[in-house]
C-alpha cells in the first residue's frame, strides 16, 4: 500500500471513529473497549459494507 493511501484510510478510519463517538456519546476508552468486544475480521467488515451498499441502493 501506498503511503498516500496509508494516510488516507487512517484518516477516514479517524473520522468515523470520532462520529460514532460523538453520535453515542462515548469516550476513545469506551469506543476501544467496543472494538475489543465486537471486532470483526476482514471478510466481516467487507460483509457488512457489502450489505449496507445493497440496503441503499
Amino acid at each position: 500500500m501506498s503511503d498516500l493511501r496509508l494516510n488516507n484510510s487512517i484518516f477516514l478510519m479517524y473520522l468515523a471513529t470520532e462520529e460514532y463517538k460523538r453520535e453515542h456519546n462515548i469516550t476513545s476508552l469506551q469506543f476501544l473497549d467496543l472494538d475489543k468486544k465486537y471486532g470483526m475480521t476482514k471478510p466481516e467488515m467487507a460483509s457488512e459494507i457489502d450489505e449496507y451498499i445493497a440496503a441503499n441502493q
